[in-house]
């Protein structure tokens, strides 16, 4: 049975920095621009010496606050930060979320990023700073390919880490939605994730996306963890 603890550690391993460094109880995280998952300083200590890391790597002054953190979380406040996008994993078992997918018809999977995969994703706003996060991954992945009419309209990266799989990047054409792909797409992640050893599914959405917290929670996911950011403004 997965732990708190084993849900962050997947998602560094199938989401990861380009480089981290453990700096007096902070894990700072290199972003290369790849988001604020990859770039956020997580942990406890002196507030102070985590922003200057963050500054030394020229990136903004953002913490991850993860699980019972109120004593960190009412310190950065007082600070001056923020709240930013509180994000919930959600969880379900792997096997009851790929029951019904079918191989070949409602998915493809690659090794690679292919040129469709990039074009639905840069439509969807997620460019090459983000495949980069993808090729760098060093677990097991895939990116997946949803289809329509024997069309390309989806695309997703899925990593499998430690007996747990989690899609990342899930985007559909906007002429595409609302279709069930979103959905075949969760299940041929997690069919993928139980060929790879993971029997536990996990994706992340913020708080405020309520049409993925919808199609989430209607397939059988369950908040497992949450976590929120804190930006200095």
């Amino acid at each position: 049975m997965w732990t708190e603890a084993d849900l962050f550690a997947a998602v560094d391993a199938t989401w990861p920095a380009h480089a981290t460094q453990l700096v007096d109880g902070w894990t700072i995280r290199d972003g290369r621009d790849g988001g604020q998952r990859v770039s956020a300083a997580s942990g406890s200590g002196d507030i102070a010496v985590a922003e200057q890391a963050m500054l030394d790597l020229g990136q903004d002054k953002l913490f991850m606050i993860q699980g019972e953190q109120a004593e960190l979380d009412s310190e950065l406040a007082d600070r001056g930060y923020v709240v930013k996008d509180p994000v919930d994993l959600l969880v379900c078992d792997a096997a009851k979320l790929a029951d019904g997918f079918k191989p070949k018809l409602d998915a493809i999977f690659a090794q690679f990023p292919m040129p469709i995969l990039a074009e639905i994703w840069t439509e969807g706003g997620i460019g090459p700073a983000r495949l980069d996060v993808m090729r760098r991954a060093n677990c097991d992945k895939t990116f997946v390919m949803g289809r329509i009419d024997a069309r390309a309209s989806a695309a997703a990266f899925v990593g499998a880490s430690n007996g747990i799989c989690m899609a990342h990047a899930v985007e559909v054409l906007a002429r595409e939605r609302r279709r069930g792909v979103a959905e075949r797409m969760m299940r041929a992640a997690a069919w993928w994730g139980l060929r790879h050893g993971a029997e536990t599914f996990c994706v992340l959405t913020t708080q405020a996306n309520d049409g993925a917290q919808a199609l989430y929670r209607k397939m059988g996911m369950e908040t497992a963890a949450q976590y929120h950011y804190r930006i200095k403004v």
